[in-house]
């Protein structure tokens, strides 16, 4: 685990996902830089660029276009969803699958308030989701459905995503959120999961919560791998 600092003067900088993409190639750490569309986000990334290389990870920048963390779900066998129309331009699709060597699939944003993809969309393992289809465009919905075919996936309210009920984070079988939503909840532990709570009010009032504050390293599987799973 790295801790990266809080950066003075960039007050969101607690949403450490928000600054890179960050995954594990072999014996090697790579990270593409975000490229935020706001000039108070990208306060921080001269900072968090010296943080990630002497953490060791070999850092590029994603410069082609507006490119936020929050905005890319990774599933386990390496593909990659791109949520855009806030924050994250759709064009850095195509920058994003050369960085990963992997399929990229983007997916069109609709609701203001669930402005990058991780507020609207969780991958929990293998076998689970959560999806608030209220957030994405009419094209994306379709597109969604079959990149997660196979996938057992939960749907969630407008309601339940406006107060954060996708933004978890996932430890083992653990699912760690900022407070309770009966419904899921209950669904998730029928299936065996541990949902763990935990107060975040202080985030939500910047915008972000749990999924916002951690930065996972994401362990790619080998091509050959990835290939004979599809």
């Amino acid at each position: 685990m790295v801790a990266l600092p809080f950066v003075h003067g960039a007050y969101d900088s607690v949403f450490a996902k928000d600054c890179a993409l960050i995954v594990q190639r072999g014996y090697t750490t790579h990270a593409l830089l975000a490229n935020p569309r706001h000039e108070q986000r990208r306060a921080e990334q001269l900072r968090r660029q010296r943080d990630l290389e002497r953490a060791g990870a070999v850092v590029e920048r994603a410069m082609d276009g507006r490119l936020e963390g929050g905005d890319v779900v990774m599933l386990p066998d390496g593909r990659a969803l791109l949520g855009y129309g806030y924050r994250s331009d759709r064009a850095m699709a195509s920058h994003l699958a050369r960085f990963l060597d992997r399929e990229v699939t983007p997916l069109g944003l609709a609701n203001p308030h669930l402005y990058h993809l991780d507020m609207a969309l969780a991958v929990l393992d293998e076998q689970t989701a959560l999806v608030c289809e209220a957030a994405f465009d009419a094209a994306a919905l379709p597109v969604l459905r079959r990149a997660l075919a196979g996938y057992r996936v939960l749907s969630v309210t407008l309601d339940e995503a406006m107060s954060f009920a996708v933004n978890c984070v996932t430890v083992g079988t653990s699912v760690l959120k900022a407070m309770r939503h009966p419904r899921i909840d209950t669904a998730l532990e029928r299936w065996g999961y541990h949902v763990v709570t935990t107060p975040l009010g202080e985030f939500h009032w910047a915008g972000g919560s749990a999924a916002c504050l951690v930065s996972r390293v994401h362990l790619l599987p080998p091509l050959a791998a990835q290939r004979n799973a599809s």
